[in-house]
């Protein structure tokens, strides 16, 4: 979800996970870039094409009003924010804009691509990805493993999150010690995972070339 400000035309990118039940909606949005950023829940309503929700942090309130697109996958519409005692102030303070929303869909399947080393190049990378399901918090589970060739491990399970576009995928072995991290961004399809990594030192002992330390940049595709 993006927040559009009427007078600067600054965007801003939001993530969450809104659930419906008959028409009532609920869920929960990781707010940020604004003041008393943090993760607010959702109250709100849809009818037939109108929706209207409500995201509730301490001391911040969005109200969102607009329409669902009609390939029911895309939302937009007006928002109003009021910050009340925000960050030590006693000044409440309004900012109104427009919005839209993309629904996400979920990182389920097997995986291939790359992890480019700054070091030793292009190193081709398989395995398998399941997102668990959205349970209206702002964020989902990721799990899942990875098979490297000619690097300095073989294999790697992943523990993670999603929350919108973002995806944080932690790579631990067999023994459940963290070996590196992907911080990356998914497409909206689902279909494609790009951003960089890090391999934690393996120190003296380990195998070149992350003994100090190894980075580089991730392509996957599901």
């Amino acid at each position: 979800m993006s927040l559009r400000k009427d007078k600067t035309k600054l965007t801003r990118t939001q993530s969450g996970f809104l659930l419906q039940t008959n028409n009532v909606l609920t869920g929960s949005v990781m707010v940020a870039d604004i003041p008393c950023s943090g993760v607010g829940s959702v109250t709100g309503s849809v009818t037939g094409t109108d929706i209207a929700f409500t995201v509730g942090l301490t001391g911040l309130t969005v109200n969102l009003n607009g329409a669902l697109g009609s390939d029911q996958a895309s939302m937009t519409g007006d928002y109003t924010i009021l910050a009340s005692g925000c960050q030590g102030s006693s000044v409440n303070t309004q900012e109104t804009g427009t919005w839209t929303a993309n629904l996400v869909k979920p990182l389920t399947g097997n995986l291939q691509g790359n992890f480019t080393s700054n070091r030793i190049g292009v190193l081709p990378v398989t395995g398998q990805l399941t997102q668990g399901q959205n349970t209206g918090i702002s964020y989902a589970p990721l799990t899942g493993n990875l098979s490297i060739t000619g690097y300095c491990f073989t294999s790697a399970n992943i523990v993670g999150l999603v929350s919108g576009t973002a995806v944080v995928m932690n790579l631990v072995n067999s023994g459940g010690v963290e070996i590196g991290q992907v911080n990356a961004t998914s497409s909206l399809d689902g279909t494609s995972v790009t951003g960089t990594y890090h391999i934690i030192p393996q120190g003296p002992g380990g195998t070149p070339p992350c003994v100090d330390g190894e980075s580089g940049t991730v392509t996957l595709t599901l």
